[in-house]
């Protein structure tokens, strides 16, 4: 056993993206309205996205912990919405980012909310070098599932492919109940989640750039490579101060995931802790 495979993401897209079309052919409304998580029919149960360590915050409050921010984003989506039919382009986002959110849920983090064509995701450190891992791991298996599971399906279907990128970056991350008391959400912000997003919009398709928190985590790490744009300079008033950023060469770790999610087995990055 191997725990979920390539070719499990492979069906949890395949799977969600004909359950929806099915379902868009129908004419009864309250198939039509099916929530992300319960519409793609391989999650193990339905959970709301978000962390669920802070979703008690009332309006106003927040509280503020480290932990790996992870963008994971369709690119050059933009264009697909504007060459290909409406629906069946937001059945196939659909479905792809319900791969994402599996895969982020077995590799141990937390969905924190979708961004257009794009998660956010957050892994909780027990460990912050185990759960730094655990989040590459995880942009790893998923770009790996999209460009040889799910663009060869396209392909079979005649259907435009897809390309996919990813930004991650490491510590303090605020979440901030944001609204009123009759319309709120658990907004996260802080330089990390910031900086990830930076690094996803860097990224080309198939690249995944990490900030230098990040890279801080696992020092010597070989499959690190400065990027070419780093350092990122920031300047205010008479100061300045620079932050590094770096490509992670992803593919050459795939050979180490075998197993990964199976031995995790459900469980959180915040609840494994080094020696």
């Amino acid at each position: 056993m191997s725990g979920y495979t390539r070719a499990d993401f492979g069906t949890t897209v395949r799977n969600d993206f004909d359950n929806r079309r099915a379902q868009s052919n129908m004419l009864h409304t309250d198939m039509m309205e099916k929530s992300l998580q319960a519409s793609a029919g391989t999650l193990v149960e339905a959970r709301a996205l978000g962390h669920p360590d802070f979703e008690h915050l009332p309006v106003g409050a927040k509280a503020t912990a480290p932990m790996v921010a992870v963008f994971l984003d369709l690119t050059n989506f933009t264009g697909r919405t504007f060459w290909d039919d409406q629906e069946e382009t937001a059945d196939l986002a659909h479905a792809v980012l319900s791969g994402f959110i599996k895969t982020v849920i077995d590799y141990g983090g937390h969905p924190l909310g979708l961004r257009g064509d794009g998660l956010f995701a957050g892994f909780s450190p027990g460990d912050p070098a185990f759960a730094a891992t655990m989040a590459l791991s995880a942009c790893a298996f998923a770009l790996d599932g999209v460009q040889n599971e799910v663009n060869p399906w396209l392909d079979q279907r005649e259907m435009a492919r897809v390309q996919a990128r990813a930004g991650l970056d490491y510590g303090p991350v605020t979440f901030v109940r944001t609204g009123n008391h009759d319309s709120s959400e658990i907004n996260p912000i802080g330089f990390a989640a910031n900086f990830a997003a930076k690094c996803e919009k860097k990224a080309n398709s198939w690249e995944v750039v990490v900030g230098q928190g990040l890279a801080g985590l696992l020092p010597g790490y070989p499959h690190f490579d400065e990027h070419e744009d780093s350092p990122k300079e920031y300047q205010r008033d008479y100061q300045k101060a620079y932050y590094k950023f770096f490509n992670y060469r992803w593919r050459n770790t795939l050979q180490h995931l075998t197993g990964v999610t199976e031995s995790l087995g459900g469980t959180p990055t915040s609840q494994i802790y080094g020696r």
